[in-house]
C-alpha cells in the first residue's frame, strides 16, 4: 500500500482575495444600478414637490349680442386667475419629498454594505466548502485505494473477508461524504456568482483568506456605533420625518385654498375690469380623515423605529458574544494546532499499520480521524469568518471585516 496515502496541500493557484470579491461585488451588482435609479426617482419627486401647485389660468371668452335697439356688439372677456395655497402645503410637501430622498440615498448606503457583506459570506463559504471537497476527494481516494489493495491480498490469502467488509463500508461513507461536499461546494459557487452579481458562472476559483486576529475589538462602544453609523437606522428615522410632513400637510389640507382671477373685457362698447376671489367651503369634505389616516402612519413608524433600535442593541449584544465565543474557539485551536505533531499523520499512520502495530480497522479509523479533525478545524476557522462578518453587520462597517487580519 505504499504511496497510496496522499498528503493534503493548500491549493492556492491563480487566487481571488477577499477585498477584491467585496469590491467586485459593488461594482458591478445589479441591486445597486437599481438603487441609483431609485434615487434619480426621488430627486425627481422633489423637484416636483418643490414646484408651485398652481399654474396661471387663462381663459378667453369672446361672445357676439343683439342690441335690443337693434345692432349686435362684439364682446370678449379676458381672464387671468392663479390658485394659492394656504397652510404651508408646499413647505410640508418639500420637506416630505426631501425626507424621501435622504431615505432613499441612505437605503442604497445601505443596499452597498448589504451586498459587500452578502459577497464576504459567500467567499467564505466558498473558500471553507473547496477545500472540504479537496479532503472529501483526498478521503474517497485514500480509501478506494486501500479496498483495493486488500482486495488483492484477500485473493492472496494476506487478507481476510472482514478486512475488506470493514474498508468496504468505510469507503461507502466517505463517498457519500463526497457527494454532499459536491452538492455543497456547487451550491456556495452559485451563492457567489450572485452575491458578485457576475452575469456567467465563474470557474475555477480560488479564494484566499488572511489569517483572522482573533484580539481585534472595535475601538468604540458596539452600540453606539451601530446607533450612529447604520444607514438603515438613519433611513428609518427620514422616514419617520417624512410621514411627519405628510401628516402636517394632511391637517393642512383641511384649510381650503384660493384662487383670484382678474377679467377684463369689452362689453356693448365698455371697458370692464373685475377682480374676482373664489374658495371651496369644506361642508361636505374637510379632510379630517385622510389628516387622521397620515397621522396614524407617522405614529406606526415611530413605534416601528424605536422597536428597530432596540432590536438593533440586542443584535450587537448577540453578535459580540458569539464573535467573542468564536474568537476564543480559534485561540484554543491555535493553542491546540502549535504543540508539536507530525507534519503528515496519515503517513504516521501508514507506517505505523506497516510495522504492524495498527491493525486495518485501527488505520481506518485514523484515515478518518485525521481527515474529520482537518475538517472540523475549518468550521472552527469558518464560523470565526462567519462571526466577524455578522459583527461588522450589525456595527454597520464592512470594513471592520478586513481590520483584524493577518496578512
Amino acid at each position: 500500500m505504499t504511496g497510496m496515502l496522499l498528503c493534503i496541500h493548500p491549493f492556492y493557484a491563480n487566487g481571488v482575495t477577499l477585498k477584491a470579491t467585496m469590491d467586485a461585488a459593488v461594482e458591478q451588482h445589479p441591486m445597486l444600478k437599481i438603487s441609483k435609479m431609485q434615487i434619480d426617482g426621488a430627486q425627481g419627486e422633489l423637484k416636483e414637490q418643490s414646484s408651485y401647485a398652481y399654474n396661471p389660468e387663462l381663459s378667453v371668452e369672446p361672445q357676439r349680442r343683439r342690441l335690443n335697439g337693434g345692432g349686435s356688439s362684439n364682446d370678449y372677456y379676458v381672464t387671468l386667475s392663479q390658485g394659492i395655497e394656504l397652510g404651508g402645503k408646499q413647505k410640508y410637501r418639500e420637506q416630505s419629498a426631501q425626507a424621501a430622498l435622504e431615505a432613499v440615498k441612505l437605503e442604497s448606503d445601505a443596499k452597498y454594505q448589504q451586498v459587500s457583506l452578502n459577497a464576504a459570506k459567500a467567499f467564505v463559504g466558498l473558500y471553507f466548502s473547496k477545500r472540504e471537497l479537496a479532503w472529501r476527494n483526498q478521503q474517497t481516494g485514500t480509501l478506494l485505494q486501500l479496498h483495493k489493495a486488500l482486495s488483492r491480498q484477500m485473493e492472496l490469502g494476506e487478507a481476510n473477508q472482514l478486512d475488506v467488509n470493514l474498508s468496504q463500508a468505510s469507503l461507502t461513507q466517505a463517498i457519500n461524504a463526497e457527494a454532499q461536499a459536491k452538492q455543497m461546494h456547487a451550491m456556495n459557487v452559485s451563492r457567489y456568482v450572485m452575491a458578485v452579481g457576475a452575469g456567467s458562472e465563474i470557474k475555477e476559483i480560488q479564494p484566499e483568506l488572511p489569517k483572522l486576529l482573533v484580539g481585534w475589538q472595535p475601538l468604540a462602544n458596539p452600540v453606539e456605533i451601530a446607533m450612529n453609523s447604520r444607514p438603515d437606522i438613519t433611513a428609518r428615522r427620514q422616514r419617520l420625518a417624512q410621514h411627519s410632513a405628510q401628516a402636517d400637510l394632511a391637517k393642512a389640507q383641511r384649510i381650503p385654498d384660493v384662487t383670484i382671477g382678474l377679467t377684463a373685457g369689452r362689453e356693448s362698447g365698455d371697458k370692464l375690469y373685475s377682480l374676482g376671489i373664489s374658495m371651496p367651503i369644506p361642508l361636505f369634505n374637510s379632510h379630517d380623515g385622510a389628516y387622521r389616516a397620515a397621522l396614524s402612519q407617522a405614529s406606526a413608524q415611530q413605534t416601528e423605529l424605536e422597536w428597530f433600535e432596540q432590536r438593533v442593541k440586542l443584535e450587537v449584544q448577540e453578535a459580540l458574544y458569539n464573535h467573542a465565543t468564536a474568537m476564543n474557539a480559534l485561540l484554543a485551536l491555535n493553542e491546540v494546532e502549535s504543540s508539536p505533531s507530525s507534519t503528515n499523520k496519515i503517513d504516521l499512520a501508514k507506517a505505523a499499520f506497516d510495522a504492524g502495530e495498527l491493525n486495518i480497522e485501527e488505520l481506518v479509523l485514523h484515515i478518518n480521524q485525521i481527515l474529520e479533525s482537518r475538517i472540523n478545524s475549518a468550521a472552527t476557522v469558518k464560523q470565526g469568518w462567519l462571526a466577524r462578518i455578522h459583527l461588522a453587520e450589525v456595527l454597520g462597517h464592512p470594513e471592520y471585516i478586513l481590520q483584524g487580519i493577518q496578512e
